[in-house]
C-alpha cells in the first residue's frame, strides 16, 4: 500500500507570507535553458486528476463557517494555503511502482519542498490539517487477466455509488460523497499521460549524467521508458480516494497530519474496497469457480441449504446484480448476496458462461491487500539514478 495525492490546508499565516506566495503562483515553473524542458511546476488551482503531476498551491482568504441555521457560508478569515500533490510523484518522479507508505513523513517532506521551491518558510507538517488521501495497491496481473477483471466488473451493481459510476474498457470509477474508488490498468493510463512527460524528464536525467553531447542519450531515455511501460502494462491499480466529508465524519474536524495514522488510512482502504466489491473478507480466501463455489456452500450452510445458494449464486454469476434484483424479492436478493459474502464467494469473474471460459484471471484473486499477487517490495533504484534524487522530486 502506498500513498498518491494528498491535499493539506496550513496554519493561519502572516499576511506578508501569503502575499509573497501569491507573487509567485499564478504559475511558476523551473526551466531548463538550455533545453527548455520543465523541471517543476507550481500553479494556483486544482489539479486534472490523479495523473497531474504539477504542484498545486491556493492562497484563501476565506473558509466555510455554519451559522447558527446549520447552512455553511463563506467568511473572511485570517489567509493560509492548500497545497496538494501526488507525494508518490514527487519521490520518484511517477507512480507505476513504489511509493511512500509513512504518511507523516510523506507530508513533512510535502510541505519541506513545497517551502524550498516557494523559498518561504512555513509551518511544521504536523500542523497542517489533511483535507484528501489518495490511499492506493498495486497487484501483479497480465494485461489479458486485468481486461477479464474488468469484464467481471461490468456486472457489478453498487447502488450508493450508481450515479458517480463510470466504467470503461481498463478503468472503473466509482464516485461518492466521502470517497471515491478507482481501478484501473496502469499501462493503459501511463501510455495516455506519463510517457510524454517522462521522456522530458528523463531527457535532463541522462543529459546531467553523460553529458548533452552524448549521442547514446535517446536510446538510454526510450529503453527506461519502455521499461516502465512494460512494469505498468502488468500492474492493476486500487486507489481510494479519502474525501474532506469522511475525514469530518471520523475525527469530528479535519484532523491535523499528526494526528492521521498508517493503521487508520490502511483499514479505510480496506473497508471502502470490500465494499464496493462486495467481497474481500480478510479471514478466508474467496473462490469463484463452480466446484469451489459449490463445496463452499455446502461446507457452511450444509447439504440443502448450500444447493440453494449455489443455483443463487449461478444466476447471479451470469445475469449480475439489477436483473437478479428483479427476479428475486429485495429481502431474499439482499439476505442470499450477503450469504455470500460471509462465505467467501464471489460473482465476478466466474466460469459460469454460455461458452466454456478458460480465463487468465487467476480464480482467488481479489483487489485486497492480502491477495497474494499486491506488490509490496520498494522500490528498486539502479545506483546510477542515485544522484538525481533532488531531480526527481522537482520534476514532480
Amino acid at each position: 500500500m502506498a500513498y498518491d495525492t494528498v491535499r493539506l490546508r496550513s496554519p493561519f499565516l502572516d499576511r506578508s507570507v501569503v502575499e509573497r506566495i501569491e507573487g509567485q503562483c499564478l504559475l511558476r515553473s523551473g526551466v531548463d535553458c538550455s533545453s527548455g524542458e520543465v523541471l517543476y511546476e507550481l500553479f494556483t488551482g486544482d489539479l486534472l486528476g490523479s495523473w497531474d503531476s504539477r504542484i498545486s498551491v491556493v492562497p484563501k482568504h476565506e473558509e466555510w463557517v455554519v451559522d447558527k441555521n446549520g447552512r455553511p457560508s463563506l467568511m473572511l478569515c485570517e489567509p493560509y494555503i492548500v497545497i496538494e500533490a501526488s507525494v508518490h510523484k514527487i519521490v520518484l518522479g511517477h507512480n507505476v511502482y513504489g511509493g511512500p507508505t509513512d504518511f507523516l513523513r510523506a507530508c513533512r517532506d510535502f510541505v519541506c519542498l513545497v517551502s524550498d521551491l516557494l523559498q518561504t518558510d512555513l509551518p511544521p507538517a504536523d500542523w497542517w490539517t489533511v483535507h484528501r488521501v489518495d490511499v492506493s495497491s498495486v497487484y501483479r496481473l497480465s494485461k489479458a487477466a486485468c481486461k477479464e477483471f474488468f469484464d467481471g466488473v461490468q456486472l457489478i451493481n453498487f447502488p450508493r455509488r450508481k450515479k458517480g459510476a463510470a466504467k470503461y474498457a481498463m478503468a472503473v470509477y466509482f464516485a461518492g460523497k466521502t470517497t471515491t474508488v478507482k481501478f484501473y490498468h496502469k499501462g493503459t493510463e501511463f501510455q495516455v499521460h506519463e510517457r510524454s512527460r517522462l521522456r522530458g524528464f528523463f531527457r535532463q536525467v541522462f543529459n546531467h549524467l553523460y553529458g548533452c553531447e552524448d549521442q547514446g542519450n535517446r536510446a538510454r531515455v526510450e529503453r527506461k521508458i519502455d521499461a516502465l511501460q512494460r512494469l505498468a502494462d502488468r500492474r492493476l491499480r486500487a486507489e481510494v480516494e479519502i474525501h474532506s466529508d469522511k475525514l469530518q465524519y471520523d475525527f469530528g474536524k479535519n484532523p491535523r497530519v499528526d494526528e492521521v495514522s498508517d493503521a487508520y488510512l490502511e483499514r479505510l482502504f480496506d473497508s471502502e474496497i470490500e465494499k464496493l466489491l462486495r467481497e474481500g473478507k480478510q479471514g478466508m480466501d474467496t473462490v469463484r469457480d463452480s466446484k469451489s463455489v459449490m463445496h463452499r456452500l455446502k461446507a457452511v450452510y450444509g447439504d440443502r441449504a448450500g444447493k440453494h445458494m449455489y443455483s443463487f449464486w449461478s444466476f447471479l454469476s451470469v445475469h449480475g446484480d439489477e436483473v437478479t434484483r428483479e427476479e428475486f424479492s429485495k429481502a431474499t436478493f439482499y439476505r442470499n448476496r450477503k450469504r455470500l459474502e460471509d462465505a467467501g464467494v464471489s460473482w465476478r469473474g466466474t466460469n459460469i458462461h454460455v461458452i466454456a471460459n478458460d480465463g487468465v484471471l487467476p480464480h482467488d484473486f481479489s483487489p485486497v491487500r492480502t491477495d497474494p499477487r499486491v506488490c509490496r517490495l520498494p522500490a528498486r533504484t539502479r545506483e546510477e539514478y542515485q544522484v538525481s534524487r533532488e531531480q526527481l522530486r522537482l520534476a514532480a
